[in-house]
């Protein structure tokens, strides 16, 4: 009666994992089930990992929330470049009130530089200083706003640059922060402190040698271009992509089993993975096509099962 009442406790233990598709992704837990003094059964076992395969509500939730992140910052960032180089001059309330309203760090950071830009110091100083107190930063971007402020404070003490600033500049040009370092650069090449001459390669033609045959280009793996999971998919499939030195458009086409064309979605970025919601299609084999300007240089295949 004991053993019988065992085996039912490990069954409903183990239909347990079985159900939560993150049993399969958690190493402690495999690893503790690799250290039973009892070994789980070898189909137990397989049922448990099959869930590596299975996208569960967090993930799908996750997975929707990462696409709509996507979407929202190419467009904020469109957006505000728009702002910034447009012809005619957009409103400074009207470029704080659009960077507020996004609310990131480096949002709040890039509002404190246009009041400074505009002549309001101590509202630019106020504003970069009261920023850890609204969001919570990362590692990288707490140290982003440390180089930040203390370059910001070092400009509001110093309206005027002069040959007396070159050291402090030059510290500044180190700075971890790539626009610290260009913001102090570009000063200093704009107050002739620094003679900057735009690095370029000259053929060196004093030496003679060997005309050599270019070697042949090794043929690309296409198989490698394009990777989806998982396979079979059901609400969601994960696209990884690498292009590679391709300079044309990119563009991902679903191909149903007649040919038509029932999903494209543009590339911004020449290696990356997205998302695609695959709960609109029909159950089938379909083709995933990676494409640059006219011509198809990747596919593979991928099955939706309802």
């Amino acid at each position: 009666m004991k053993y019988i009442l065992l085996l039912i406790a490990c069954c409903f233990y183990a239909a347990s994992l079985i159900a939560n598709p993150h049993s399969a992704k958690s190493e402690t837990l495999l690893q503790e089930l690799d250290m039973r003094i009892d070994p789980m059964p070898e189909y137990m076992r397989d049922e448990i990992l099959e869930g590596v395969f299975v996208l569960s509500a967090r993930e799908l939730m996750e997975a929707k929330r990462d696409i709509e992140m996507q979407f929202y910052n190419y467009s904020f960032n469109r957006l505000l470049s728009a702002a910034l180089t447009d012809t005619i001059p957009v409103p400074v309330d009207t470029l704080l009130a659009l960077l507020a309203a996004d609310g990131s760090a480096r949002s709040l950071m890039q509002q404190a530089w246009v009041m400074l830009e505009n002549g309001d110091t101590l509202s630019a100083a106020n504003r970069m200083a009261s920023i850890p107190t609204e969001v919570s930063f990362t590692e990288t971007e707490a140290k982003e706003h440390t180089e930040q402020q203390a370059f910001m404070q070092w400009l509001v003490q110093h309206p005027e640059i002069s040959e007396e600033q070159f050291e402090d500049l030059s510290n500044f040009v180190e700075s971890p922060s790539t626009q610290v370092s260009a913001s102090a650069l570009s000063l200093m090449v704009a107050h002739q402190l620094f003679d900057y001459q735009e690095p370029y390669l000259v053929p060196d033609l004093t030496k003679s040698m060997e005309v050599k045959k270019p070697k042949a280009k090794p043929a690309v793996d296409k198989s490698n271009l394009l990777k989806v999971y998982p396979n079979p998919a059901n609400e969601f499939i994960t696209i990884e992509y690498n292009a590679g030195s391709a300079e044309n458009q990119l563009m991902i086409e679903v191909i149903d089993e007649k040919g038509r064309l029932v999903y494209n979605t543009k590339l911004i970025r020449s290696t990356d993975q997205i998302i695609i919601d695959t709960r609109n299609f029909k159950s089938g084999n379909y083709i995933i096509r990676l494409v640059s300007g006219n011509k198809s240089i990747g596919n593979t295949n991928v099955i939706i099962s309802r």
